[in-house]
């Protein structure tokens, strides 16, 4: 498979946004484009096949969120053909890659994404700022039109949640002073305004207000 030109589908989907006011619905067309194409780019889309319909000649296979049975025989042997493990690493690196575009282009900051070595963190604002992006679509549209809703996009899923709040302890341990920021396109109302000793804070990346409210304080560290 080529290598999937993340840094492209940004700056393609960015007309979105482009020189106009900052707006929630601006920002959702864009991250929610970057998505889609990054999973178009390698057809990962939510879908489900039927193994006891294969193995009687029959094949049963849809689009969609995988079924408890097969519609057709009524088998519990069902399975995900695209997981969400392998979607999950491709969202997660155009979703890095648009937050970072958006930093650069919209606001002029010199966003850059971390070394290889580094597990903690994906975009440093000059080595002062950290920013782990926790990012994947909500809905994903399928090759027949179909739409498949996602469950548990971003910070919604609580092992999303649990492996950024390790991050930012482990950088915390090695960064006393240093800003960690947290940004997704999905956040649970609970975690809205959240701040704690290891995570400066939480933003969500579609909403105008939280976006001018992070930058702010980004210039303010730097």
């Amino acid at each position: 498979m080529p290598p999937i030109p993340y840094d492209a589908i940004a700056r393609d989907n960015y007309f979105h946004i482009g020189n106009r006011e900052l707006t929630n619905g601006r920002l959702q067309n864009y991250f929610n484009g970057c998505f889609q194409q990054a999973i178009d780019a390698v057809a990962c889309y939510p879908a489900w096949a039927c193994v006891a319909c294969i193995g009687g000649g029959a094949t049963t296979a849809e689009f969609g969120n995988m079924p408890r049975h097969c519609p057709v025989c009524e088998s519990r042997q069902v399975f995900e053909i695209a997981t969400f493990q392998g979607r999950a690493s491709i969202v997660g690196k155009v979703f890095e890659s648009a937050v970072r575009y958006l930093l650069t282009t919209g606001f002029e900051l010199p966003a850059v994404s971390t070394p290889g070595n580094t597990n903690t963190h994906d975009i440093e604002v000059t080595p002062k700022v950290a920013i782990e992006t926790k990012g994947s679509p909500r809905h994903v549209q399928n090759p027949d039109t179909t739409v498949t809703t996602i469950p548990r996009p971003g910070l919604e899923r609580s092992d999303t949640w649990k492996k950024a709040q390790a991050n930012a302890l482990k950088f915390r341990r090695q960064n006393k002073n240093a800003p960690f920021y947290i940004v997704s396109n999905a956040v649970p109302a609970d975690l809205v305004g959240y701040r704690s000793d290891e995570i400066t804070g939480i933003f969500n990346i579609t909403q105008a207000n939280r976006v001018n409210s992070l930058i702010a304080e980004i210039r303010a560290a730097i």
